[in-house]
């Protein structure tokens, strides 16, 4: 009988451990990622380029603005040579990886800015390429989105994190190297850390007062607004016009919303 209990009462703690370690996030990875906008498309388009830092423990994320980088200073390859900003470190984009989906905030004209939300819909394709990065063995991914074409390549060793810089997610591993077909856009992981200290922060309450938009009404409402923006100082003046850029990682146009593949 007392070896019945003794066996009852390990199953029953094995049972607690095996649901714990199930239930328990992963621990946090830090990824500090060089992000660069240089699309010269036209007047409208726009140049800049940072440094994000990304908080994941494989269910949940959010994702810092370190500092700016002076995009007057590119290399042969398109990168900055250094970043020249003081640390800023504003919270932005917070991923749910288990609700696929990401909230971030972003204007959508001079004054005022929404809390938008967002899927994390990615048709990934298989691509051939092979990359190292920081030591990883990455596999390359092709995708379509928002209006531009992409490679992707993410970390098979690292693939508890689904996670990745700005929008990116859903790939088999991290993503540590997003680079647009067109060399408007790139982002490079430049460094990864680990902690068990750090929580994963949500959205500001403060965003609470902000418009929720979701990210369709997000890009018609700008759109509108630029339009009759452009409209108004036509009509006071033919000769004049106005730069609003609506080129940016995404498009900022209704036709490229669910323009995946």
């Amino acid at each position: 009988m007392q070896k019945f209990k003794i066996n009852v009462l390990f199953v029953i703690l094995f049972s607690f451990f095996v649901n714990a370690q199930i239930s328990k996030p992963n621990q946090t990875i830090i990824v500090d990622y060089d992000i660069v906008l240089n699309d010269t498309t036209d007047i409208e388009s726009s140049q800049y380029a940072f440094r994000y830092q990304l908080n994941s423990n494989g269910i949940q994320s959010f994702q810092n603005l370190q500092s700016y980088i002076d995009t007057t200073l590119y290399d042969k390859d398109g990168f900055p040579h250094e970043f020249d900003s003081a640390p800023i470190n504003k919270l932005n984009y917070f991923k749910d990886l288990s609700e696929n989906k990401v909230i971030y905030g972003s204007a959508y004209n001079f004054r005022k800015s929404g809390k938008i939300t967002d899927s994390l819909q990615f048709n990934f394709i298989n691509g051939k390429a092979t990359k190292t990065i920081l030591g990883y063995e990455c596999k390359q991914l092709i995708v379509s989105f928002r209006g531009r074409d992409y490679e992707v390549f993410y970390s098979t060793a690292l693939s508890e994190y689904q996670d990745g810089p700005w929008k990116f997610a859903n790939a088999p591993g991290l993503i540590l190297a997003v680079k647009s077909f067109d060399n408007s856009v790139t982002m490079v992981a430049n460094c990864i850390q680990y902690s068990q200290d750090i929580d994963i922060k949500s959205c500001p309450k403060s965003w609470d007062k902000r418009l929720a938009l979701s990210y369709r009404e997000f890009v018609e409402k700008r759109s509108s607004w630029r339009d009759n923006v452009k409209a108004k100082i036509r009509a006071e003046d033919p000769m004049s016009d106005i730069s609003i850029p609506y080129r940016n990682f995404e498009i900022y146009h209704p036709y490229y919303v669910d323009n995946h593949r």
